[in-house]
């Protein structure tokens, strides 16, 4: 009888926080003007607006406009009439629609951990992925990878558990996704591949559902080649490869790559400080391996609060990253001692160490291997690599909610309760840093931000761009905003993008957009619109960018605000 009062408790405690994580989460996607996710939005639109990809498009992170081009396509074809009057403008469309999409692979995931042995850990792992998130709620390049990611571990662990191999053909279209997302992740499949041999060479029958494998991805990759064939024509496209970069890159690949390395060992060190002291204290006096483990959740909340007040005003959802990776350090620790119970079903036998700890080295594979291909692809800090540990920390709540390991409650409490707070409470706002659901914001009344609550700053730029946008420039125009990612004006506007990526830098000694002129002269725009009050300005003026503006563009038609917007 007491079980069956916990179990009533717990159900009705777990339909109440999935409730408020569910309408807090899509209330969160009315908050907020963020610059990164402005940019990746416009590079995908203008694949929708008809870009040819590699020629008119130069951003490393296009092919992501595939995967996108149906949501945006249903909005602007058919769902627009019905959900602008209701106040719901582009923007706002989209964050709703990757809640609802990663609602479903949350729900998937749950279903999945349901069926092995860690069931009693499902709702709180699925509930943690869905409150989980990259940078900021909307579709990105990470965003898109990671749903790739998390249903290709779903598909695989299911695989193993049923030896169905018509399940690497969803694995296969879950690899086509990330790539098309993250370029770079097309070294992901010869890991797979890789580690498929492997297994076989150790007696594993996988013949079969390797060749399948295989086959799903050269079948959509063909797709895609073809796809770039008819709407750009591949001759067309090999000469201006080279242009394909992202032109933020200050140092080589290599150096990018010891450096991140080098961070990584710095958290190595974080994390197994503690560790070792541990082990010492508990070869001299004993120490059973729950009380390390709640002595190690203490030192990780004690990390995190040290991270926040050290720099409270750029607290930011990048910051909970540092503690996930001291939690991937940390699990091979918190497994090694595990047992392995044998147990049977109905019907049904199961080996534990294909279930159990199988399941878990397919999900700490696959997170060290993202982590290694975003490490040698990223122009940023530890950070963006850094997201993949999430998949390391789904586990550790998975093993505490299961009761698998013993002293984990409180590390997985810590964590629910830091990913609730970045999920729910703080706001992903202007170039990042701490801003919250409790601040002043002023609803958008018009445009693609329509919908969408903003604070003064952020409300008055996107203003003065939506009304410049729409009182000059027609869909017939060709438009570049310089650090157009930093505004809503592609956003606002239906003008055909006058250069390769809204990222296109235009400083000194950066040449990206002038050469895009040059190599596509029917592209240069028609309008110009600049902001001398961006904080990278700077690095435009007295470029050659900027001489060549001056030089060609010489016509004021409006100011709005901070914006200028300038024609020939």
């Amino acid at each position: 009888m007491m079980t069956e009062a916990a179990d009533k408790k717990r159900i009705i405690f777990n339909v109440f926080l999935g409730l408020i994580v569910l309408v807090g989460s899509f209330y969160v996607a009315t908050e907020g003007f963020y610059m990164d996710e402005a940019g990746l939005l416009a590079t995908y639109k203008g694949i929708f607006q008809g870009n040819r990809m590699f020629i008119d498009s130069w951003g490393p992170y296009q092919l992501g406009g595939i995967l996108t081009y149906p949501l945006f396509a249903l909005y602007y074809y058919a769902l627009e009439p019905v959900l602008y009057p209701i106040g719901i403008g582009f923007m706002l469309y989209t964050r709703i629609c990757y809640q609802i999409i990663r609602l479903l692979i949350a729900i998937y995931l749950y279903a999945t951990i349901k069926k092995t042995e860690y069931e009693k850990g499902a709702f709180l792992t699925a509930l943690t992925y869905y409150v989980l998130f990259i940078s900021y709620k909307n579709f990105s390049y990470k965003s898109m990878c990671d749903f790739g990611i998390v249903l290709f571990i779903c598909w695989a662990v299911r695989f193993f558990d049923t030896r169905n191999r018509w399940y690497f053909l969803p694995m296969g279209l879950a690899t086509c996704v990330m790539i098309l997302s993250y370029p770079t992740m097309i070294i992901f499949p010869v890991f797979v591949v890789i580690s498929l041999i492997v297994l076989m060479y150790n007696g594993y029958e996988l013949g079969k559902p390797t060749i399948i494998y295989i086959v799903t991805c050269v079948v959509v990759g063909v797709a895609v080649v073809i796809y770039l064939q008819l709407t750009s024509g591949i001759m067309n496209i090999i000469p201006q490869l080279a242009y394909i970069e992202d032109s933020a890159y200050k140092n080589p690949m290599y150096v990018r790559f010891g450096m991140m390395l080098l961070s990584y060992l710095v958290f190595f060190v974080i994390a197994y400080a503690p560790v070792v002291v541990l082990k010492i204290i508990g070869f001299i006096r004993g120490m059973d391996d729950e009380t390390a483990h709640v002595i190690l959740s203490i030192y990780w909340i004690l990390f995190m609060a040290a991270s926040i007040i050290a720099r409270p005003e750029s607290v930011s959802a990048s910051r909970f990253v540092y503690g996930c990776l001291i939690i991937f350090w940390w699990l091979p620790f918190f497994v090694e001692k595990r047992e392995k119970l044998e147990y049977t079903r109905i019907g049904h036998y199961k080996l534990p160490e294909h279930e159990g700890k199988g399941m878990l080295k397919i999900i700490f594979f696959i997170s060290v291997v993202v982590q290694l291909i975003w490490s040698i692809s990223t122009n940023q800090g530890i950070t963006v690599p850094g997201y993949m540990c999430f998949y390391v920390v789904l586990i550790v709540v998975m093993l505490a909610a299961s009761e698998e390991v013993l002293g984990l409650k409180l590390l997985a409490t810590a964590v629910v309760g830091f990913a609730l707070f970045f999920s729910l409470v703080w706001v992903a706002e202007s170039d990042g840093g701490y801003n919250d659901i409790f601040e002043s914001r002023y609803y958008v009344t018009d445009g693609a931000y329509k919908g969408i609550a903003l604070d003064q700053t952020d409300y008055d730029m996107n203003k003065a761009a939506y009304d410049l946008v729409t009182e000059y420039v027609t869909s017939e125009d060709k438009l570049f905003v310089l650090h157009g990612y930093s505004y809503s004006a592609y956003l606002n506007s239906d003008a055909k993008q006058g250069a390769g990526s809204p990222y296109s830098r235009a400083g000194k000694g950066q040449m990206r957009v002038l050469q895009y002129w040059e190599v596509n002269p029917e592209n240069q725009p028609d309008y110009i619109m600049i902001n001398p009050s961006n904080k990278y300005y700077e690095e435009f003026v007295g470029g050659e960018t900027e001489e060549y503006i001056n030089e060609n563009y010489k016509t004021t038609v409006a100011t709005e605000g901070d914006f200028i917007l300038l024609a020939r």
